[in-house]
């Protein structure tokens, strides 16, 4: 057993995905204890408030993480550390101005804040915010320092943390929305702030950081319009379906992502090991080996969802009975259509590394507004028509666009590099 756990400890790779089964599944369990005991209107406004979060972490992913796994490991060992504290700093600017942004929308947002009855959560919703970016970056940060044990550590303070904060909420009766929200950001600020103490800073310098954020923009300005319209397409549904259906139906949306929990493990993983392997191959080999090793991780991927679609599809019914209760089992076809789409987005994913490895970051812009036009469109027809149904039929849909889009795209810059 010993021996095993030494084996463990010396593969980073099997850390890295210990680490996103601990991030994952957690979340998981989360999910599970808030949907069963804050019941279906309730969990659907926390997953429509949670969508802000989202929507700031989108954006910290397009602006600092992505520039950061790209172009950290194509550094030499002092320039990367100098590199990472620049980051860190430009990272703490960008969260402070993300609550300050949303502090004004809130401020000027007086209709939407009467209707939605935000204004009680406004100030847990800014700390939420601004403690889940600066955490999800130390994440990130571990992760390129290759320190995987405190990337493990800081992550059971953060998850672990949440599931015994929420259920001590729940054994003591204590769990409501609001108290939901601390539970959350008290974990993470702790986290970030046991994170934080154990960096190594160099010296800074604010023309450096100001640099810095130039040469991120120019690499990430399109992944930034692009990150915005993702979470426009992606959730433009929920948001729809929230506004004409009511709270329940992002609630039934959210408890089907949430079943399709290991997929997030997954993905989250590859999000952490991929993108810094595409550019290692690609300066190391060139493109056609980069196509060859997408081409290798499309096989990996087709395997591993048929195993895990075929399980669903078997138990799925009895998993949404057994996890959530009755108040959900009826919508447990959903998982079908949940099915299909998550095959789209790991497609839609493996070609995005590519694109971004070999910083044609603007296709992806353009991938993004043509989704964008669609789900809009698209959304309120089929959510008016065919209600809870047409919400997951149009985000499957939207993944399969993204993914012919990309594919033409990778097609001609294919064609043109085998011609050079």
């Amino acid at each position: 057993m010993i021996t095993k756990f030494k084996n463990i400890a010396k593969n980073k790779k099997s850390l890295i995905f210990l680490d996103q089964i601990l991030v994952s599944g957690s979340n998981f369990l989360l999910g599970i204890l808030l949907a069963r005991f804050l019941g279906l209107d309730i969990f659907g406004q926390f997953s429509l408030l949670w969508l802000i979060v989202l929507f700031f972490s989108s954006i910290q992913l397009a602006l600092i993480i992505s520039p950061l796994l790209t172009h950290a490991p194509k550094k030499n060992k002092l320039i990367k550390d100098y590199y990472l504290t620049n980051m860190l700093y430009m990272q703490f600017i960008f969260s402070i101005i993300c609550v300050l942004i949303l502090s004004i929308l809130f401020y000027f947002s007086e209709l939407i804040t009467s209707k939605y009855n935000i204004s009680e959560f406004r100030y847990y919703i800014l700390w939420m915010v601004f403690s889940f970016l600066c955490q999800d970056f130390i994440r990130r940060y571990f992760i390129i320092k290759i320190s995987y044990f405190r990337l493990i550590f800081i992550d059971v303070i953060a998850y672990i943390g949440q599931l015994i904060g929420i259920s001590s909420l729940i054994f003591f009766e204590q769990l409501t929305l609001i108290n939901t929200f601390i539970s959350i950001s008290l974990t993470f600020t702790i986290s970030f702030a046991v994170g934080y103490l154990q960096i190594n800073f160099k010296s800074l310098k604010s023309t450096h950081i100001k640099l810095l954020f130039l040469k991120n923009w120019k690499f990430s300005k399109w992944l930034v319009y692009s990150s915005l319209l993702q979470w426009g397409s992606g959730n433009f549904y929920i948001l729809v379906a929230g506004s004409i259906l009511g709270p329940w139906s992002v609630g039934v949306i959210k408890v089907m992502q949430n079943t399709m929990g290991i997929f997030h493990v997954i993905f989250i993983a590859l999000e952490n090991i991929l993108p810094i392997r595409f550019a290692e191959i690609y300066k190391n080999n060139g493109y056609q080996k980069t196509i060859s090793f997408f081409k290798i991780q499309l096989q990996y991927g087709f395997y591993i969802f048929l195993v895990l679609i075929s399980v669903l599809f078997i138990y799925g019914e009895e998993l949404i009975l057994v996890i959530y209760g009755d108040e959900y089992v009826s919508y447990s076809y959903l998982l079908f259509g949940f099915m299909i789409m998550y095959i789209f987005i790991y497609i839609g994913m493996l070609q995005r590394y590519i694109l971004r490895t070999i910083e044609n970051t603007k296709k992806i812009f353009i991938n993004y507004i043509i989704t964008t036009i669609f789900s809009v469109i698209a959304s309120f027809i089929l959510i008016k028509t065919l209600e809870i149904n047409g919400v997951v039929i149009g985000m499957i849909l939207t993944q399969i666009l993204t993914s012919i889009i990309f594919f033409i795209e990778i097609k001609k810059i294919s064609l043109k590099s085998a011609n050079d």
